[in-house]
């Protein structure tokens, strides 16, 4: 009798701290306490890649060199006309050449940026005709006259040539932000294109007579 109840009471204690360590481990389960932060609304924008060209009336295309009227096909920096009355066109001795037309390229994106023009190859008209070789262009920017390109025939065309903004030192990376229409400061520049006679080609060839070159100026832009 005296064995059966101290097995009794033996077997009683395991079975009570069983159930006691499983009530603690339940228990401490429940009383798990948490603390948090969270930081919400990550977000990451892609800037801006954007210049105009000679004010708002010629904005840059983006991704695609353009190749007829639309976005980012501007007006004619030089025109020389040959159409009769006042629009007669250049001669050794008139006074019509040299000629020259100016562009403002301002920085109007978010980025920063890098700028570059070139030039294919003047087209004459009549084809044949040497009229491109026998004029010349020359680029300056500001601050002053600084040199850019030339003077060089037209018949030549320009590789990507590097442009310096307008800042207090000109540099190569110009700041977005800019307004367009300005040319100056860091955000732009402006470019003063002049074509001359190419002396004495010019007025020794009478091939030249009636003819015409035709080029384009495509300018580059670069997220720096």
């Amino acid at each position: 009798m005296e064995r059966k109840s101290r097995r009794s009471l033996r077997v009683a204690m395991v079975l009570g701290a069983a159930v006691a360590g499983t009530a603690l481990v339940g228990f401490g389960g429940l009383a798990a306490w948490n603390a948090y932060t969270e930081n919400a609304g990550n977000s990451v924008a892609a800037g801006t890649l954007a210049h105009a060209n000679n004010g708002l009336s010629c904005v840059s295309s983006l991704g695609s060199v353009p190749v007829s009227m639309g976005t980012g096909w501007c007006s004619a920096v030089i025109t020389l006309l040959n159409t009769g009355g006042s629009n007669t066109g250049a001669d050794p001795t008139n006074g019509k050449l040299p000629i020259t037309g100016t562009v403002k390229i301002d920085n109007t994106g978010t980025l920063s940026s890098t700028f570059q023009m070139s030039m294919a190859a003047g087209t004459p008209t009549p084809g044949g005709s040497t009229i491109c070789q026998d004029l010349t262009l020359t680029v300056t920017s500001l601050p002053g006259t600084a040199a850019v390109y030339g003077p060089t025939a037209l018949s030549t065309a320009i590789a990507g040539t590097a442009l310096n903004n307008d800042f207090t030192t000109p540099g190569p990376t110009w700041t977005g932000g800019g307004t367009a229409g300005t040319g100056t400061g860091a955000t732009g520049n402006t470019f003063t294109f002049t074509v001359a006679a190419l002396v004495p080609n010019f007025a020794n060839d009478y091939a030249d007579a009636g003819a015409n070159c035709t080029f384009n100026l495509l300018f580059t832009q670069t997220a720096a």
